[in-house]
């Protein structure tokens, strides 16, 4: 549980990771800068998305479906296990198993990790990137590699579908060599979320523990 918690805070932040600085190859870097002027104009968005852990011997051990919105830099995603919501300053996550929820107030470099806005505010600090080829001309891919040494993410692989410039597939390999997949699909943007959508709403789990974090 503890380890598909982790991927899937990391699955809310990577959502729409893209753009990148001057790369090796100019092709992936103008496919992710595409992605991301198509972000910045796409109104509010919801996707589905099907993540899949694996383990040092590439063998499948979990796999969860879930879906995802987003509002400037407030989200919220779901799975069957966990619930979570981000509304710019507080983030509930309600684990079902336990119905628990933890409250905090992440800091700026605590909610980089999990949140999509301020990723691509700062990918240029964050990331190096080059092109890899592939053998579907509808699709550009990129590796994305971090620039400090010693994080826990070695390295992310993204699949972008080149006619409508929206991310396909994340592949997210760790430092302890396993790895996860997400991909995404009903991709629809232009939406418009009440400010409700990411806040908790405690008449809704009237049996949540919440436990004060901040």
């Amino acid at each position: 549980m503890k380890t598909m918690s982790r991927i899937l805070l990391f699955c809310a932040a990577l959502f729409l990771l893209t753009s990148v600085e001057r790369a090796q190859a100019q092709t992936g870097t103008a496919a992710l800068d595409k992605v991301v002027e198509k972000f910045n104009r796409s109104g509010d968005i919801s996707a589905s998305f099907t993540l899949t852990a694996t383990n040092a011997m590439n063998e499948p051990i979990d796999k969860q479906s879930g879906t995802i919105k987003i509002a400037g830099n407030k989200f919220y995603w779901k799975t069957p296990t966990m619930t979570v919501w981000y509304n710019g300053r507080q983030q509930w996550a309600y684990v079902e198993a336990t119905q628990e929820v933890n409250l905090t107030e992440p800091t700026t470099d605590e909610i980089a990790a999990v949140n999509p806005y301020i990723l691509i505010q700062t990918y240029k600090q964050n990331f190096s990137v080059k092109a890899l080829k592939s053998k579907n001309s509808q699709q550009r891919i990129a590796e994305l590699t971090p620039k400090k040494k010693g994080t826990h993410i070695d390295r992310v692989v993204i699949t972008v579908n080149a006619s409508t410039w929206t991310p396909q597939s994340f592949q997210i390999y760790f430092s302890d060599r396993t790895h996860s997949t997400i991909t995404l699909s009903k991709y629809t943007t232009g939406q418009n979320f009440p400010d409700a959508t990411f806040v908790f709403d405690k008449k809704q789990y009237p049996n949540a523990d919440v436990i004060d974090l901040r």
